[in-house]
C-alpha cells in the first residue's frame, strides 16, 4: 500500500503530497538533482520541499557556484 501524506513545504509553506510510498510517481521527481544539490539542499532544510522550490533551489545553488568559479577565475587572472 502506498504511503502519501500531505506536507507543508519548509521554504514556501504550501501543502503538496508527499508521496514516499511511491517515490516514482512523486511531484518531486519531476526536478532532477545532482549529488551536490541534494546535499547543499538538505543542509538548509530537514522537510521534503515542492517542486517548485525544489527547482528554485536548485537554480540557487547553480548561480551560487557560478559566482564562485566566476571569483576564482578573477582572482586567478588579477594575481598575474
Amino acid at each position: 500500500m502506498a504511503c502519501h501524506e500531505t506536507v507543508t513545504c519548509p521554504r514556501c509553506k504550501s501543502a503538496f503530497e508527499c508521496r514516499v510510498g511511491t517515490i516514482l510517481r512523486c511531484q518531486c521527481q519531476a526536478v532532477p538533482l545532482t549529488a551536490e544539490e541534494r546535499q547543499y539542499i538538505s543542509e538548509q532544510y530537514s522537510g521534503c520541499l515542492c517542486a517548485d522550490c525544489l527547482q528554485a533551489v536548485k537554480s540557487s545553488y547553480k548561480q551560487e557556484k557560478f559566482r564562485q568559479r566566476l571569483q576564482q577565475v578573477f582572482t586567478l587572472f588579477g594575481k598575474r
